[in-house]
């Protein structure tokens, strides 16, 4: 069991949120005043795990409540008027049980001491869909058949100390280059953010650069770059033997300075790309451009990261890690039924409690995660681990019981695989 490997300040993270949850519902208004027939823990744990069974309606929550505390004899009409009433502060709540988590520190003990940088952030986002019926209150981009509903969640951790800097709800219209703007706010010297080329921007580079700060980017196939004598990029890589780049160039027509590391992918991996490419091509009626063609033989970095600082192998080794906020997310909507709990039409005050509920769990997940990551000779699943923790959420009655979240190492390692990694494949190549 891993009663050992969990830090002590796990138990202490629920004693601290379970003792304040009294204080955060008053000062929401969530309650008013102490009453049996509403106990504020009872309701968080209720929320979390509707959202891991996909009981969420206000009928399925009164149940869930009544089977956690008999004392609880709220109606699904009383549930409903709590929810929306104008002075109700679920979303507040919630909010405050958020950041509790996610600012709670339980160890300063770092993923690897010899990484450069005070901090890796990785930074990514991932959609939610709610039924089309709610597009009024979560306008979604819409497709072929009409319009669409949802939100999108964003979530910016350090790699390092598993601290959790930004787990936000926003609107699914919102841009992942907007949403990432509010990250710059937390930024500190000698961090390194590790972003996707969804937030890719030649503006936002230049803030982290004036904060003393690193940033490492995959660079956008429309996005163009030039080398020294104003040769562009493609020139280069068509006349380049090598497998690999590493090279001084500027972006885009202002000319951004950045250090570009270039990598050649594999015969396979290229060979996927461009039937792609000519797929996608041939469907919107075009042929497919040369250069998009070129590009696709390659993997592409830009950085401000010296070279005498991080060499080629090394920025591949931190850039694969970014993946890890994949597997965050992957696990986390596999091991939720989320589609269960927003498949009806509700008001915005219910889905939006239930969309931080889902927040909370992704927390949670990324807490221990993390604090597991750091056992020495050890790899384990972030995906098993929040499918475990959804387990738990629907077989105990009380919040503080998660303290006694300990499964089986041998239900959460990761699975050995015969083919390598997608990293392991680049640094063959640069050898």
């Amino acid at each position: 069991m891993l009663e050992n490997l969990l830090h002590s300040g796990h138990r202490a993270l629920w004693q601290s949120l379970t003792a304040s949850l009294p204080t955060y519902a008053k000062t929401s208004g969530l309650v008013q005043r102490t009453s049996k027939l509403f106990k504020p823990e009872d309701f968080l744990l209720t929320l979390l795990a509707s959202v891991v069974s996909g009981k969420a309606s206000y009928n399925q929550l009164v149940i869930s409540l009544s089977g956690q505390a008999a004392a609880c004899t709220v109606s699904p009409q009383a549930l409903h008027q709590r929810v929306n009433r104008s002075e109700c502060g679920l979303e507040s709540f919630l909010i405050l049980c958020l950041v509790h988590i996610c600012q709670w520190q339980w160890s300063h003990r770092r993923l690897a001491s010899k990484v450069p940088f005070s901090r890796i952030i990785i930074e990514d986002s991932s959609s939610l869909n709610f039924p089309k019926s709610n597009s009024h209150h979560f306008p979604a981009h819409g497709n072929a058949s009409g319009q669409t509903a949802g939100c999108k969640i964003n979530l910016a951790f350090d790699l390092l100390s598993g601290e959790i800097l930004s787990n936000a709800l926003h609107t699914a219209t919102n841009q992942d280059k907007n949403i990432g703007w509010d990250l710059l706010d937390l930024i500190s010297p000698n961090d390194l953010v590790v972003r996707d080329m969804g937030y890719f921007g030649c503006a936002s580079f230049a803030r982290i650069e004036s904060l003393a700060a690193y940033w490492l980017s995959r660079l956008p196939l429309s996005v163009e770059a030039t080398v020294e004598g104003g040769k562009s990029l493609i020139e280069i890589l068509k006349k380049h033997r090598g497998a690999r780049l590493d090279i001084a160039a500027k972006l885009t027509a202002k000319g951004h300075p950045v250090r570009l590391v270039a990598i050649r992918a594999s015969d396979e991996e290229r060979e996927a790309r461009r039937r792609k490419i000519h797929a996608e091509a041939t469907a919107n009626g075009r042929d497919a451009s040369a250069r998009t063609l070129t590009l696709a033989a390659w993997h592409i970095l830009v950085t401000n990261i010296p070279a005498s600082m991080q060499g080629v192998e090394e920025l591949v080794a931190i850039y694969s890690q970014r993946w890890q906020i994949e597997i965050v997310f992957r696990g986390w909507k596999d091991s939720l039924k989320m589609a269960c709990a927003f498949r009806r039409k509700s008001s915005p005050q219910h889905l939006k409690g239930l969309a931080l509920a889902g927040m909370i769990v992704l927390a949670i997940g990324v807490k221990i995660g993390i604090s597991l990551a750091r056992k020495e000779g050890q790899r384990y699943s972030l995906e098993k681990i929040q499918h475990s923790i959804g387990e738990k959420l629907t077989k105990i009655t009380k919040l503080l019981d998660l303290s006694r979240f300990h499964p089986d190492p041998r239900h959460i390692k990761t699975q050995k695989r015969k083919r390598n990694s997608l990293a392991s494949r680049l640094l063959e190549l640069l050898r």
